[in-house]
């Protein structure tokens, strides 16, 4: 997938912003405030039809102004052609057009343009609290998956109603029974997914990794159930055997206390938790992994070439390991990065590759020449 144009209508600090894309890397430079990440907000929000930076969209509106617009023409790696349109008003709310269709359910669009982002706050994924590594996998697994994304829509649907039911002081077994038996269904099915995925990252992870800091580091993801699983086609005998065991604890906390809405992905290196014992360096470089992991398990997925989003994340990393991550970008397709530092440009020595330079000035993008 390679976007060819990006027309933004009172996005953020953008009125009316057309700029025109190359396939291969795509440098947005400028200083700080003047609308570089906001960019990348807006490819983000085109593919997930969602923000990274915010939950209220009416953040997202230029001041004084009523509504915002993000349409990007792109092009697969067949030659197609496909145009896709996201507004939000306050009076309307969000209208989605792919290819000039109206798309009423936004689950059946999620994946249509697949998309990594890196950005600081992606730091989380290794040192925040499960919260974060669900997230991620959450959102690479919708992009992969329309199944996927339809269970854990109906699997959060079903955890609410539950919620709700352990709150009542007069409990309803029946209809606590009708949804423990969707919770189980729907979450059993995020579970084998979430594994098997697992599985798979855990390979290239290690590869990434090894590439990344050319050291003698053994890292790995481990899946952890907040259940046991001693044989994976039984998981819903044991997902409901766990409900019944944990009903009064749920019950007097009035919330759910087990299942895939409370599992954890482990990030380990060396046989330790990522978490209690690396360094900035190590998790800087495990989280650079991790995202490049995810872009090969996407283009694996769904025989496209995501979008890869870097948002200033190349001003905190030292010059060897942005080289190494130089190397492992000329593998990949079409690349956006935003940075500050004048001295990242020095860094792109002996770069084969494909670059556009684009200076980011006050709402305003201009492509120029080397900066």
């Amino acid at each position: 997938m390679f976007l060819n144009k990006l027309h933004l209508t009172n996005f953020r600090n953008y009125r009316d912003q057309k700029i025109d894309f190359h396939t291969g890397t795509n440098i947005l430079f400028g200083n700080n405030g003047q609308g570089k990440t906001n960019i990348i907000e807006s490819l983000y929000y085109l593919a997930l039809t969602k923000s990274f930076k915010t939950n209220n969209d009416l953040n997202l509106i230029l001041s004084s102004e009523t509504f915002f617009r993000i349409q990007g023409d792109f092009t697969t790696e067949q030659g197609k052609k496909m145009i896709s349109a996201i507004a939000f008003s306050a009076a309307d709310g969000k209208r989605l057009n792919y290819n000039n269709q109206r798309i009423q359910k936004f689950s059946e669009y999620i994946g249509s343009i697949p998309m990594v982002l890196l950005a600081p706050s992606d730091l989380g994924v290794t040192q925040a609290g499960p919260h974060q590594r669900r997230k991620f996998l959450d959102i690479m697994l919708s992009q992969a998956s329309k199944i996927y994304l339809h269970h854990l829509l109906q699997y959060r649907r079903s955890l609410k109603q539950r919620n709700l039911l352990l709150q009542q002081p007069k409990l309803d077994e029946h209809l606590l029974q009708s949804w423990e038996d969707a919770l189980v269904q729907h979450g059993t099915i995020l579970i084998e997914k979430r594994i098997e995925a697992i599985e798979k990252l855990d390979n290239l992870v290690k590869d990434y990794y090894m590439r990344m800091s050319g050291g003698t580091e053994k890292v790995k993801l481990v899946y952890q159930s907040t259940f046991p699983i001693k044989e994976q086609e039984k998981i819903p005998e044991f997902f409901h055997s766990a409900l019944k065991q944990n009903f009064s604890k749920d019950q007097q906390n009035q919330t759910t206390s087990i299942g895939p809405h409370r599992d954890e992905v482990l990030l380990l290196i060396n046989g330790k938790s990522l978490k209690a014992i690396g360094s900035q360096g190590e998790h800087k470089t495990f989280i650079i992994a991790l995202k490049m992991a995810e872009y090969h398990y996407l283009q694996s997925v769904q025989k496209n070439l995501p979008l890869l989003l870097f948002d200033d994340i190349f001003g905190e990393l030292d010059a060897g390991r942005i080289g190494n991550m130089i190397n492992s970008l000329s593998q990949t397709g079409q690349v956006f990065i935003t940075t500050t530092s004048p001295n990242f440009f020095g860094k792109l020595n002996g770069w084969k590759r494909q670059t556009a330079f684009y200076q980011i000035e006050r709402g305003t993008v201009r492509e120029t020449e080397r900066a």
